[in-house]
């Protein structure tokens, strides 16, 4: 019997509002422990996700990736003034709104390739736009080394 995401996702789905503040959402983010959460409307449908990543592309220069660190240097003083206007930004602003989902029916392998192959650390798993659970890369590995007989 092959493993479905149903089997292991998470039902605990830690979300956050596309009208909250980026500041509070960070805040929340790194009190949770998690580097991204999905981002639910009022009507309980899935409209983007906000992770850590859009929080440093919502500071750092969009050139930085092209030209590095020979130009930008350390200690960016505008990274520190952008981090701090965070509090201007609504998630709705920032989040990303393409993003990877799954079905509770699917199988870890097909979990497992959305998350190679575009670099997901988590998969919000839905019925229609309704979220459902979460599934992660720990989720995925534990499950398939639990079916390989490894005891973690």
């Amino acid at each position: 019997m092959s493993l479905k995401v149903k089997d292991v996702m998470s039902k605990e789905i830690k979300s956050l509002s596309p009208d909250m503040n980026a500041k509070d959402a960070l805040e929340y983010l790194i009190k949770s422990g998690m580097s991204g959460l999905p981002v639910i409307d009022s009507d309980d449908n899935l409209v983007g996700v906000f992770t850590e990543k859009e929080v440093l592309s919502a500071i750092v220069p969009s050139y930085v990736k092209d030209v590095g660190a020979f130009v930008y240097g350390e200690d960016s003083k505008a990274e520190l003034k952008k981090l701090v206007q965070l509090e201007k930004f609504k998630i709705k602003d920032l989040m990303r709104k393409e993003f990877s989902t799954i079905g509770e029916e699917s199988s870890l392998t097909e979990a497992s390739k959305i998350m190679l192959t575009k670099s997901e650390r988590r998969i919000v798993v839905v019925r229609g736009r309704h979220p459902v659970g979460i599934i992660t890369r720990c989720d995925v590995v534990k499950a398939l080394a639990d079916k390989a007989g490894i005891k973690l």
